[in-house]
Parts: structure tokens; C-alpha cells; sequence
């Protein structure tokens, strides 16, 4: 069985955290990171944030950044923007421990409900989501313009 820790990101993880962030955002910065993990990690506890997962070595495996949003139909969300998960053979487990984090923290958060952000490869994602309420309402696609 793996074992699979999920923590709120905090000021001692943001440097080894980057690695991972870099892999989901190309164009993040050494400095961009830094004042988004400090905004994140510093003070009280806000509408935004990540989750970092860990194995049970301690090392880390996955990384899922949120904030709070409202939309007009289903009232306060948490929107995750990207959900990483590094495993060199299968990265399931890390994947639905970290989909298990976001639905605890939108519900800690008060929210009603859970936008993530899934590429269209990510069937692990897209299993461990539907298996925390067995339903989706939409699909959301993204363009660069």
C-alpha cells in the first residue's frame, strides 16, 4: 500500500516545491515562485494556496495549487489550477490523495463545489475526482490566445 501524506504548503517547502511547480507552469520564474509561495505561506491562512504530497520516504511527489473563487450559478469553489504528480512507475496514488486534499479543503473552505483543471491525458485525475462524488458537471477547456 502506498502512503501518501497531503499538507497545506508552508514556507519550509517552497524551495524543493519549485521543481515541481516548473514541471505543470513552463513559464514560472525562480522569483515568481518565491512571492506566490510566500503570499501562500505567510500569515493567515487565505482563499489560496497549495497542497504538496508526500511519500513515505518524505520525499515530494505532488503539488496542487487552489484559490477560492466565486461563479454565478454554483456560489464559492475552489478552483485548482493544475494537479502534479511525479511517480517513476505509477502515479495513481499520489493523483487521488491529492484529489481527496482539494475536496477537504473546499469543504474546510466552505465552498460548494470543486473546479479542477484536468489535461485531456489525465485519466487518473479524472477517475479520482468522479470517485469522490460519482458525478461532473461540465468540462472546462482552455486556448492560449
Amino acid at each position: 500500500m502506498h502512503r501518501i501524506r497531503i499538507a497545506r504548503l508552508t514556507q519550509q517547502d517552497a524551495n524543493e516545491a519549485y521543481g515541481l511547480a516548473r514541471l505543470a507552469f513552463d513559464g514560472l520564474t525562480p522569483a515568481r515562485w518565491k512571492s506566490i509561495a510566500r503570499r501562500w505561506t505567510t500569515g493567515p491562512r487565505a482563499d489560496a494556496g497549495a497542497l504538496v504530497a508526500r511519500d513515505a520516504v518524505g520525499r515530494l511527489v505532488g503539488f496542487a495549487p487552489f484559490e477560492v473563487r466565486r461563479r454565478l450559478g454554483a456560489g464559492r469553489v475552489l478552483w485548482v489550477e493544475r494537479v502534479v504528480a511525479f511517480a517513476l512507475l505509477d502515479p495513481t496514488p499520489i493523483t487521488e490523495a491529492l484529489a481527496r486534499g482539494v475536496a477537504l479543503v473546499a469543504r474546510e473552505m466552505g465552498c460548494e463545489g470543486l473546479d479542477v483543471a484536468i489535461e485531456t491525458h489525465d485519466e487518473s485525475l479524472r477517475q479520482a475526482l468522479s470517485g469522490l462524488s460519482g458525478q461532473s458537471e461540465s468540462a472546462l477547456m482552455h486556448y492560449r490566445v
